[in-house]
């Protein structure tokens, strides 16, 4: 489901944005409530640890802070946390030893001369809304979603995690509409070649249970 901000939240938000703008110090505790658990939120998303992603939840809240006469309300004020949260997360992911990504071409399906898929591929998608309530499922499915290459990644959290609207994602990435998504049309084939074993695997062992 796509995430479409009210327009009384907006009205709100954009209300708090110009007190605290005109130095009412009350507003800016209003905008980290708003918008903390959703920094937080993405920033684990990308780095993947607890300690770093409140590190990241700080200095993003600390950079709203400091730089909020900075914003000029060309873009929506959500898409410029987010762009500030993806900065410092990136920047944390940066400063700590990174295992490489697989190429996605090494995990999207392969195609013959006449454009036909090659291979059946189980679509995984279908059978795991009971799965996804288990540990060792989630645990599979992101550790599949940490193997994605940066630019896939980045459109699938916002897009099919976060619940952001393919505009949203546009304009938060500054990004064609096309652009976000073909690659969240790369993302969710990479994933659903790679999970797909393992849920084929999960459905056997339930069959012969």
């Amino acid at each position: 489901m796509s995430f479409t901000q009210p327009k009384e939240e907006k009205e709100i938000e954009e209300a708090l944005v110009k007190d605290f703008q005109a130095g009412n110090p009350d507003a800016y505790d209003k905008i980290a409530e708003l918008y903390q658990k959703k920094i937080y939120a993405l920033s684990f998303n990308l780095v993947r640890n607890q300690m770093d992603a409140q590190d990241v939840t700080q200095e993003v809240l600390l950079t709203l802070f400091k730089k909020i006469h900075t914003f000029q309300g060309k873009s929506a004020f959500s898409s410029w946390v987010y762009r500030i949260t993806l900065n410092a997360s990136y920047m944390k992911l940066r400063s700590k030893k990174k295992e490489p990504n697989i190429s996605i071409d090494e995990l999207l399906p392969s195609f013959n001369s006449a454009g036909y898929q090659q291979e059946k591929i189980q679509d995984w998608s279908e059978n795991s809304e009971s799965l996804l309530f288990t540990n060792e499922t989630r645990e599979v499915i992101n550790k599949a979603v940490g193997l994605l290459p940066e630019k896939e990644k980045v459109v699938f959290l916002l897009r099919d995690v976060e619940g952001l609207s393919t505009e949203k994602v546009s304009e938060v990435l500054d990004l064609t509409i096309p652009a976000v998504k073909s690659r969240l049309h790369r993302a969710r084939l990479f994933l659903r070649k790679k999970l797909s074993g393992y849920f084929e695997e999960y459905s056997s062992q339930k069959g012969e249970a």
